[in-house]
């Protein structure tokens, strides 16, 4: 199966469980997370086998399409630290784990157990694919668009810096299809691609990134290489987010930094590299983002660093989504 996304060669799988999921960027030296790939691989298998025993004769959309698609969806991105975000725009009394489909007229909807349908009457036919195994969904881009009334404004920026990291999408991919087609959301999608940003190496760093925005923190370079700083080996440091004029670097640690020796030996390493550098790192973890005050902490600690060098006052603000996009 191909398509406008690259070529999927599924067939040569004799069984769904075995389904790979090609995203090269889980290989790059600046992904801190390497078991995401068999963990994403895993639900694309398990959604696969359930839409192909579903036996329905509809195109899987939402959730479920990003899913068979092998990205993050909004349900794996909510936590408890995202109740300060906007709420999604469309609230629904459908379970959870309902299976989401598409049609183009109301007169097709019908009620099917486990099933929630949503009519998009502007669907365009080449915005389907469908697998080996017979099951259809939406191609990434559409994917993405039909998740807008359902996520987030952070969830909508975060799936599709997933996609662009995953070789699914581009965000020129996204702002093409959005430009071009009609759909619930459409405004929201073009703000969120308004902040979405390339090469960012998680959903947690995507996260952290626009929430520092929303507190007015000066714009962060992504995997920021720090020029004469490197390992034993010879690579490069590189820090998750950085603004370098000021030499403020910070990074999202994940559990794996804590558990695994070699990983926090290394991180030690480039920490001290750093500070003899002059550089001022900020480590931030879970328990940071689940936290809008240690959030506003961070961003004053940054602040102040800042202030340091300019003179000026150390201060936050309380920015908008709209706001930020339009900075951007």
């Amino acid at each position: 199966m191909s398509g406008l996304y690259g070529d999927y060669c599924y067939e040569d799988y004799e069984e769904w469980d075995t389904i790979p999921v090609d995203i090269p960027q889980y290989e790059s030296p600046h992904n801190s997370y390497p078991l995401l790939r068999s963990h994403l691989r895993q639900k694309v298998s398990q959604m696969m086998r359930r839409c192909e025993r579903a036996h329905i004769p509809y195109v899987y959309c939402g959730s479920t399409a990003l899913r068979l698609l092998g990205v993050e969806t909004p349900e794996d991105l909510s936590g408890p630290g995202n109740a300060w975000d906007n709420a999604p725009p469309r609230a629904t009394k459908q379970p959870k784990d309902a299976l989401h489909v598409v049609v183009r007229t109301a007169g097709e909807r019908k009620p099917l157990p486990g099933i929630r349908m949503h009519v998009w009457k502007g669907l365009a036919a080449d915005s389907i694919q469908q697998f080996a195994n017979g099951v259809q969904c939406l191609r990434p881009a559409a994917a993405w668009a039909s998740v807008a009334m359902d996520a987030t404004m952070l969830q909508l920026i975060q799936i599709a810096e997933s996609m662009e990291r995953y070789g699914l999408a581009t965000l020129a991919d996204l702002r093409a299809f959005t430009g071009a087609h009609r759909f619930h959301g459409k405004r929201r999608c073009l703000r969120a691609l308004a902040i979405a940003r390339t090469d960012s190496a998680s959903v947690k760093e995507t996260e952290l990134r626009v929430r520092l925005d929303l507190r007015g923190l000066p714009a962060f370079a992504i995997n920021y290489v720090v020029a004469g700083s490197a390992y034993d080996s010879r690579a490069e440091h590189t820090v998750d987010l950085a603004i370098a004029q000021y030499r403020v670097g910070l990074e999202y640690q994940g559990n794996q930094h804590r558990s695994d020796v070699r990983q926090y030996r290394r991180d030690r390493d480039k920490l001290g590299a750093l500070a003899a550098l002059g550089w001022s790192f900020f480590e931030v973890t879970q328990a940071d983002l689940n936290s809008e005050e240690a959030l506003d902490r961070l961003a004053m600690r940054v602040a102040c660093v800042i202030a340091q060098q300019t003179g000026k006052e150390p201060q936050i603000a309380c920015l908008t989504y709209a706001r930020i996009a339009r900075a951007a």
